[in-house]
């Protein structure tokens, strides 16, 4: 089905609809929704909905006002390319450190497979550690060295999976061979609205990788304010020793749970484990519970005990699977159920034995 400009749509696949604002290819066209913004979709993915057709009496919904404006339709192909991709603005950057999204197939900004490259705008090398924020936790995406007026390619990714790199943390220290002042290391948050990623004009023409891309500013060189004290500010290190103290040996984690020799009881519930575990998300307690059965595990082999007795509960029987997978990776290590008398279905038996 042929669509052109001002034409009102329902999603097929999810809730609403909106108009067309642009033809983009026979397959794929632009459709405004009703917080403005106009979204790439498959012409699959529609059903037109003619005022006075049979499907207005079906999905007679309200989905904004109809643009005013109508363009002129642009059939694009391969062999037929608009000429607006070419005539971009150039971004000319400030000195700094900067995340490029670039869409693999410059033809179609909108949708298609994203390369994602850290950009090095200064005059500095730069050792850099890149971490997302998922699920409130830090996931480290990447860590390297880039030269100074240099780029490196991060990853590259679905445009579907683009909301796992809106939020997130860089890390990076300034290195030069010779200096007259140092630039201290910098960490930086960062905040990607995920709605610019569905407009043309975020994406501008960049020199240092030679194709339009969606640029996001990291860290801006400020010198000025980031430079630290001249190193003959800086007051000479005075190295004093400290009086020896005494040490007191830190007992082992599994003699805690000692109950006979070379024998353990280990209760991974988690109102054993932590005292505030009330505010614990569910996968913040099960993460727990497996920290502490690893280390637990690790310093019973250490000091040859044969036998732990792991307390896991009923529940759902999450963690109870969780721990036989931990366990597979061990030949040494046999796997029974505990004694159903004293502890029913709550608890598994580890015996190490040790060649």
């Amino acid at each position: 089905m042929a669509y052109n400009i001002g034409d009102k749509v329902k999603f097929l696949n999810e809730e609403g609809g909106g108009f067309v604002t642009k033809v983009i290819s026979p397959s794929m066209v632009e459709v405004s929704i009703q917080d403005g913004f106009s979204i790439p979709y498959s012409t699959t993915e529609l059903l037109k909905v003619d005022d006075q057709g049979t499907a207005s009496q079906f999905f007679d919904e309200d989905f904004g006002s109809k643009p005013d404006k109508q363009e002129e339709i642009v059939q694009q192909s391969p062999n037929n390319i608009s000429t607006e991709l070419f005539k971009r603005q150039s971004l000319d950057l400030k000195k700094g450190i900067y995340l490029a999204f670039v869409p693999q197939d410059q033809r179609w900004l909108m949708t298609g497979l994203i390369d994602i490259y850290l950009m090095n705008h200064s005059e500095y090398d730069i050792l850099f550690s890149l971490n997302l924020l998922r699920e409130n936790q830090f996931i480290n995406q990447e860590y390297d060295v880039v030269g100074p007026n240099n780029k490196i390619l991060i990853e590259t990714i679905d445009r579907e999976d683009i909301n796992d790199w809106l939020k997130g943390q860089l890390q990076v220290l300034f290195i030069k061979e010779k200096a007259d002042k140092l630039i201290s290391p910098l960490n930086k948050s960062f905040q990607i609205k995920g709605a610019k990623f569905y407009q043309e004009n975020n994406f501008k023409n960049l020199d240092l990788l030679d194709a339009n891309a969606m640029v996001v500013e990291l860290i801006t060189m400020d010198y000025q304010q980031m430079i630290s004290k001249n190193s003959d500010e800086l007051k000479d290190i005075e190295v004093v020793e400290s009086p020896k103290a005494k040490v007191k040996q830190q007992k082992s984690l599994i003699q805690k749970y000692k109950i006979a020799p070379l024998e353990a009881e280990v209760d991974l519930h988690i109102s054993a484990l932590s005292d505030d575990f009330k505010d614990l998300k569910p996968h913040e307690i099960l993460d727990e519970q497996l920290t502490h059965f690893n280390k637990s595990l690790e310093d019973a082999m250490l000091h040859q005990y044969e036998k732990i007795i792991y307390i896991h509960g009923i529940g759902n029987g999450s963690l109870k699977k969780k721990l036989k997978d931990e366990l597979r990776g061990y030949e040494e290590i046999e796997v029974r159920d505990a004694s159903f008398q004293q502890y029913g279905y709550g608890a598994i038996e580890v015996h190490i034995h040790y060649k």
